[in-house]
């Protein structure tokens, strides 16, 4: 077993454009407050690390790679620390909203640190997890009032994915990006990971960069200015949680770009009526079922005519 113990989105049709997504970028935009509790990890104390994307590539000038399932970010200038009883306040210039058009009914996206344990490195086995140390998220309509989000812990059970075409611990960067405003399926758990090597856990993400994914639903909000992180541990305790990034989820007819060239055209129509009928088993993917019903059909192709440009 191997470990590395790093601090831890032909027809003319209509197009469908997401306010969030109609010119703004998906991520956090600012910093409200930041308190590193007891105990932080090290020098991970810069709050302003968790604006913009995720990191997709780590350890520059150090031990450079790519982030995988199993090698998370772990640079002082990528993630930061919440020791015990302190918290993160970060905030959307564009409100992340309840969309049912939302892959799964996830609409935010939180990226922590955690990875899989290695079973067989260097080939990249999952078996268990590290460095998922939980954490609270709250969300906000407005700043003031919050909203405990229950049964989603901010740093883990999904680790980051950087790239779909690059190894678990590749030097270089991959050329095809993940994506990070594309939820895995939250039905999937740890254990579903288990014995699973780097190109299989890629298939099972679908294309997803991971994540810790909230539906706004459960707490009966339309749409949220603002994300808190929390961490309730004891202050005699080390238990830190390490938080990378966040982001707004992006509308499944967004990835009716199924080729990931931009835009949504004749290829994509092509794509999609050759994966027409029902989707493979996992970890094979299905990205061609737009409305994750396991099947391509007449809804998948309805929602790529309104995508279509």
């Amino acid at each position: 077993m191997f470990v590395r113990a790093f601090v831890l989105c032909a027809i003319a049709a209509p197009v469908l454009v997401s306010p969030a997504f109609a010119g703004d970028d998906p991520f956090a935009d600012r910093l409200i407050s930041y308190d590193e509790g007891a105990n932080p990890a090290g020098a991970y104390t810069n709050p302003a690390t968790t604006l913009g994307s995720p990191e997709r590539f780590t350890g520059e000038g150090v031990f450079p790679g790519v982030v995988s399932a199993f090698n998370p970010p772990f640079g002082t200038d990528e993630i930061v620390s919440i020791g015990a009883n302190g918290h993160l306040v970060v905030e959307f210039d564009t409100p992340v909203t309840d969309d049912p058009a939302n892959p799964f009914g996830i609409d935010l996206l939180v990226f922590g640190n955690a990875a899989f344990i290695d079973d067989a490195y260097p080939a990249g086995v999952a078996r268990g997890l590290f460095g998922d140390d939980g954490g609270v998220i709250e969300v906000s309509p407005d700043g003031v009032n919050w909203f405990v989000v229950t049964g989603v812990p901010a740093n883990g059970p999904l680790p980051t994915i950087g790239y779909l075409d690059a190894g678990p611990y590749d030097t270089e960067p991959g050329e095809i990006n993940s994506d990070f405003t594309r939820p895995v399926d939250p039905a999937l758990e740890v254990a579903d990971f288990d014995g699973l090597d780097n190109g299989e856990i890629i298939r099972l993400y679908d294309g997803s960069g991971g994540g810790a994914g909230v539906d706004l639903a459960t707490v009966g909000l339309a749409s949220i200015c603002c994300v808190r992180i929390t961490n309730p541990g004891d202050p005699a305790m080390t238990t830190n949680i390490e938080i990378d990034a966040f982001s707004d989820v992006a509308p499944v007819f967004a990835a009716a770009d199924l080729d990931m060239d931009g835009v949504v055209g004749i290829i994509d129509f092509l794509l999609l009526l050759a994966a027409w009928g029902p989707c493979p088993d996992p970890p094979a993917t299905c990205p061609a079922d737009l409305d994750n019903s396991g099947d391509v059909g007449i809804t998948d192709f309805l929602t790529l005519l309104g995508a279509w440009g």
